[in-house]
């Protein structure tokens, strides 16, 4: 089936520049849609049918498949430039209402570019946002390195224990000998010796001796 592929702002753009659709290109049509759609940046798909002037019942499965197929990708394809023939029987079939149809790929620009600007923006905020989260990593990893490995080897946990034991054996023997001993009153020791004579008596009665003499 003669074609052409195109891009415009992060659409992909597939014209069938034939003027009949039939079962002739049914499978050529599916293997080509499978493939586009299977890569992240040509599953959004606008296809031209402005060439195209019949098509048969392979031709209008062929445009559901593609529906369903860039559905199922989280992509998206809208069919333009459809004759009257095409749409009719798109009616009949009950489709029309289910297929994303447009009367020109300018139409569809039109109409895409706004959700175009929200998705890169929202693109940009999401790739901001791990970027931040892989610094905060890199810091905290930073800051775990900043202990050597052998202060993690100096001292074993084993020995931590047995010497935090110890140490609480050694409390507990010492408030058992405290509870055992009866606690001493300290007692002031007594002065022995002669008192301390008093000396004003013994110059009084001196003075009253010589006034008598």
């Amino acid at each position: 089936m003669k074609h052409s592929i195109s891009t415009r702002k992060e659409l992909t753009i597939l014209k069938l520049e034939e003027q009949v659709f039939d079962v002739r290109h049914a499978e050529w049509f599916r293997t080509t849609i499978d493939t586009m759609v299977s890569d992240e940046a040509s599953r959004n798909i606008i296809i031209d049918f402005s060439q195209v002037k019949a098509i048969d019942s392979s031709g209008i499965g062929s445009i559901l498949l593609a529906h369903q197929r860039a559905n199922s990708s989280e992509g998206l394809a809208i069919f333009v430039s459809l004759c009257q023939q095409i749409k009719d029987l798109l009616k009949l079939a009950n489709l029309d209402k289910q297929l994303f149809i447009f009367s020109s790929i300018n139409e569809v620009m039109t109409l895409i570019e706004p959700a175009l600007k929200g998705k890169r923006a929202s693109k940009a905020r999401r790739q901001q946002q791990n970027d931040d989260d892989n610094d905060g990593d890199d810091e905290v990893n930073e800051e775990i390195d900043i202990l050597p490995d052998d202060a993690y080897e100096s001292e074993s946990f084993d020995d931590m224990d047995d010497e935090t034991t110890d140490d609480s054996n050694e409390r507990e023997e010492d408030d058992d000998e405290a509870e055992v001993k009866p606690r001493k009153v300290a007692k002031t020791p007594k002065k022995r010796g002669r008192p301390k004579k008093n000396s004003q008596p013994v110059k009084a009665v001196r003075k009253k001796s010589e006034h008598l003499d």
